[in-house]
């Protein structure tokens, strides 16, 4: 795993590396194609389900299949203008797509397969009219053309390391992406819930000096009078929470991970020595992980470094505070197997990202001293560091399975499931556990899936109903004492 030098800085024309079919050179360049290409995007069809945390978001009659977003910053002005192409299929018969996008983003014209449209807003929604309708699995071409400076929203959450979510400018004019639960819509129309999984190109044109960054395979950089057009290529189905963007005066590195896997770094110069020290042992995290939870599911990787406090799991292209803990940065390489490749159906499934996540940060932790305890087996490191924070966890923020809306992604989330999951691994050992999860992500690769799903896979995979089990880690307001054979008794 050699790293290789930095590449050209980003204001100097770099040739295209192609991989995977090409992106369109715009979002109207997917238009016109994309209602004769609908079999080319069938890997974003999705099981679309309103979401029963924040029904506020999401429209449950669309399914995505398809974004081709186009893209332009001016740092200056601080305003993105987007044209965005978006295939949609009908999920149940509809007269009327509801698409997320922020009220002070302006619509400049919309059109769909073709043919103008009159939208109507009504605060965060965009109600796009068909004209007709339609019965289920037609699929059309929204094109929505919009300009604006995006706004954060204000986040259901009591931790305070996120102060906003969704597109964030800098006073310097750069603007970079958080948005877990939601918040995509603050710069780009989408279906901004976990259940609508989507196929995604995107272009992002910038000044000299200036680099667009997302998810997915970087396809190159073109000039374009002055400016800089980068073209991404995402071919694997990503919720609107895990699409990473951001646009700075970023340097590129570039390095080879197991089994040859591309892996790209985007940073500031001045961060660039804790960059590269963060970024040591990345090869050998993925080795680690794939040793567990077999091969790395997708076909690039890559960390988008920011100097804000942030620690996402951005599918392909994770979004981090290189300040952050060695730790951290695992924990978000976990996620690329469980919430990436694997996303849950609903948010009141957020346990099946964090609780797999955070007890893959564990193990990571024992086995690669000094860890944050001087534990030196995982059970201990369980018993005496995590099962003594359960109780509190669930008194404070619910239980994970059934966490309140106001405190999204609280440590009981993280933390309780992973006791849960260790109770499992203890039960059947290292073998048997670790071909489970390799089997639940290689079976449920680019899908949604929930706790009934999981429970009864479990069961298919090994024989054993932990249903009451995995029910009472994720349901009960204190902490059960219930073993995954079902002997003892949960407290009342």
């Amino acid at each position: 795993m050699t790293k290789t030098a930095s590449t050209a800085a980003p204001g100097t024309p770099t040739s295209a590396s192609p991989a995977g079919s090409p992106a369109p050179n715009s979002a109207s360049s997917a238009a016109s194609s994309a209602a004769g290409s609908a079999s080319q995007y069938s890997a974003g069809r999705s099981t679309v389900v309103a979401d029963d945390v924040y029904p506020q978001y999401g429209d449950a009659a669309t399914d995505v299949l398809h974004y081709g977003l186009d893209l332009k910053w001016d740092p200056d002005a601080k305003q993105l203008t987007g044209t965005a192409a978006l295939t949609i299929r009908a999920a149940r018969a509809t007269d009327r797509f509801v698409l997320d996008l922020a009220a002070n983003m302006s619509t400049d014209a919309v059109k769909v397969d073709g043919a103008a449209a009159t939208p109507q807003r009504s605060g965060e929604h965009l109600t796009v009219p068909l004209g007709k309708q339609l019965p289920a699995d037609v699929i059309v071409t929204v094109v929505i053309a919009y300009h604006g400076t995006p706004q954060p929203v204000r986040p259901p959450m009591t931790r305070g390391d996120i102060q906003g979510l969704g597109a964030l400018v800098t006073a310097g004019g750069a603007v970079w992406a958080q948005q877990e639960p939601y918040g995509a819509f603050t710069w780009f129309p989408c279906n901004d819930q976990p259940s609508d999984k989507a196929l995604y190109d995107v272009s992002i044109t910038a000044p000299d000096g200036w680099a667009g960054v997302t998810g997915g395979t970087f396809q190159g950089r073109t000039e374009a009078g002055g400016a800089g057009v980068y073209r991404w290529h995402q071919p694997d189905p990503v919720a609107t929470y895990l699409v990473a963007f951001a646009v700075d005066k970023f340097q590129q590195d570039s390095a080879t991970g197991p089994h040859g896997l591309p892996i790209t770094y985007w940073y500031l110069p001045s961060q660039a020595a804790l960059v590269h020290q963060r970024t040591a042992k990345v090869p050998e995290m993925i080795s680690f992980l794939e040793q567990r939870f077999g091969p790395y599911p997708f076909p690039t990787a890559g960390v988008l470094f920011r100097p804000e406090r942030v620690g996402m799991e951005t599918q392909t292209m994770i979004t981090l505070d290189p300040g952050l803990p060695e730790d951290d940065l695992l924990h978000e390489f976990a996620h690329q197997w469980f919430g990436d490749a694997v996303t849950p159906s609903t948010w009141s499934g957020l346990w099946l990202n964090e609780g797999f996540a955070m007890y893959a940060q564990f193990m990571w932790d024992v086995a690669h001293p000094p860890a944050r305890s001087s534990a030196v087996t995982l059970d201990e490191f369980m018993t005496s560091h995590v099962l003594p924070a359960d109780q509190p966890m669930r008194t404070q923020d619910g239980p994970p399975g059934h966490f309140l809306p106001t405190h999204f992604a609280s440590s009981n989330v993280y933390y309780c499931p992973a006791l849960m999951l260790h109770g499992i691994h203890d039960a059947l050992g290292d073998e048997a556990y670790y071909r489970l999860l390799t089997d639940w992500v290689h079976q449920h690769q680019g899908t949604n899936q929930d706790r009934n799903a999981f429970i009864a896979f479990v069961k298919a995979e090994t024989g054993k109903d932990y249903s009451a089990y995995i029910n009472a880690w994720l349901d009960s307001p204190t902490t059960p004492t219930i073993k995954p054979d079902g002997s003892g008794a949960a407290r009342a």
